[in-house]
């Protein structure tokens, strides 16, 4: 199964893929309805068009919330910023343990891709702005190395 976040005009929809997307007909899950559809297969490329077939109500499952993204902070000469948006995966560092350049210091999940995020020189970290979890957008401060 696979599962995506997909945004059309401002609506997110969750959408899970519940049969092998290679069938002329597909089930899939959008925000807990379940819908037949039938694509359009030309070898080697993405349907050119989806149409539903059926659809059958179910119940949607409860997600824990996302946490909120952490509100932009103000920001000093060594601040590490969010070169993306996305999702913290890890923190690897703690408050007061020294670094050194290059070293990793968290991971940033955007459009299922993992980006390491490393520190740009030596120092010692100072505050962390972000959890485990948590939401943060492009050029929003994730840590302070002194």
């Amino acid at each position: 199964m696979k599962q995506f976040q997909i945004t059309i005009n401002d609506t997110s929809y969750e959408v899970e893929i519940l049969d092998d997307p290679r069938n002329e007909e597909v089930q899939v899950r959008v925000n807990g309805e379940e819908f037949t559809v039938k694509t359009d297969l030309v070898a080697g490329q993405a349907p050119a068009s989806v149409t539903p077939v059926q659809s059958t109500r179910v119940a949607a499952p409860v997600a824990a919330p996302t946490p909120a993204a952490q509100p932009v902070a103000a920001a000093g000469p060594g601040t590490v910023k969010s070169p993306l948006p996305g999702i913290i995966n890890a923190v690897k560092v703690t408050t007061g343990q020294t670094v050194k350049a290059n070293q990793e210091l968290c991971v940033i999940e955007a459009m299922k891709a993992m980006n390491v995020i490393r520190a740009s020189r030596a120092g010692k970290v100072g505050r962390i702005y972000v959890n485990e979890g948590s939401q943060v957008a492009y050029g929003a401060p994730l840590m302070d190395i002194e």
